[in-house]
């Protein structure tokens, strides 16, 4: 009789303990139901394809689709120069090598057709047609290429210009304590431009797993820029050797500093020169028709009163 009742209470316990189960459970699952349904309905997808410019939804996955195909006809050697050139502007919006060639393409094309219609339509005089279709083919031709080197060249002018700027500051981090990456982090965490941004890039690179030397060379090759390249082998060749980072870079800050100093003069050097031109095609005419009009004009008078 005990061993019945302490079975019969045993069985109650166990049922009711299933049945609290069950219900915290059932409870757990209504209100994980209660929050999916509560959560805002995502976007529809072409709602969200519409809020992005015409450029992004129809002109650049067609580029895409025309580069992939390009890309597997396309000489290799021709492919290999645009990239140089494009990694040397940082590739300014988003083009590839692949993409670029079809541009330039597109723009060739496009120059021989305007050319065609000035030939054949007669688009200008006849005298100067032939002119103004090679001057419309060239453009075609060259204006691609004319940009990307353009943007190259006034991103080397400003990592010329920011490069002393950035030495001093990596010589008084690294003077205070700091290792060379730290120094690199702080400056590219306070400052801003094209050289940061390379700086930024090399270090990504060594923290992948590439080396310094490495990280270094392939930043003074995508720059092509004389001091940061000579800056870049002789931190190479410091780390290579042993030698002090700071007295490198403090040696370094002072040659980069003359040389900043005689580039100023060669510049104010050569402003007499510039300024000749516009001198004598526009200055000059009209101060001789200010100071030598009213002259002209009463000799005129004079010797017309003279006549008569």
């Amino acid at each position: 009789m005990p061993l019945a009742i302490a079975g019969l209470v045993f069985v109650l316990l166990v049922a009711i303990g299933f049945i609290i189960g069950t219900n915290i459970e059932r409870g757990a699952h209504v209100r994980q139901i209660q929050q999916i349904n509560t959560v805002a309905e995502p976007e529809p997808i072409l709602a969200t394809e519409l809020t992005k410019p015409w450029s992004h939804r129809i002109v650049a996955p067609m580029l895409e689709r025309i580069s992939s195909v390009v890309g597997k006809l396309a000489p290799s050697s021709v492919l290999q120069t645009n990239r140089q050139r494009l990694q040397q502007a940082a590739h300014p919006w988003g083009l590839t090598a692949e993409i670029f060639f079809v541009v330039r393409a597109l723009s060739t094309l496009i120059g021989l057709a305007i050319a065609g219609l000035i030939l054949l339509r007669g688009l200008l005089p006849a005298n100067i047609s032939w002119l103004g279709a090679i001057g419309a083919a060239s453009v075609g031709v060259l204006a691609p290429g004319w940009m990307i080197d353009r943007i190259a060249q006034n991103r080397r002018r400003e990592i010329r210009k920011s490069l002393p700027n950035v030495i001093d500051l990596l010589v008084v981090s690294v003077e205070a304590g700091l290792g060379l990456d730290a120094a690199i982090s702080e400056i590219i965490e306070r400052e801003s431009g094209p050289l940061t941004e390379e700086f930024e890039q090399a270090l990504t690179e060594i923290r992948l797993g590439k080396s310094r030397q490495d990280a270094w060379r392939n930043l003074a090759k995508r720059t092509q820029v004389d001091e940061l390249s000579a800056f870049m082998a002789a931190i190479c060749q410091a780390e290579e050797l042993g030698s002090s980072i700071s007295r490198v870079l403090r040696t370094h800050s002072d040659s980069l500093r003359i040389k900043r100093k005689i580039r100023v003069r060669e510049l104010a050097n050569m402003i007499p020169v510039k300024m000749l031109f516009p001198l004598v095609f526009c200055i000059f005419p009209a101060m001789f028709v200010v100071i030598l009009g009213p002259g002209a004009i009463t000799i005129m008078h004079t010797m017309g009163n003279i006549g008569k």
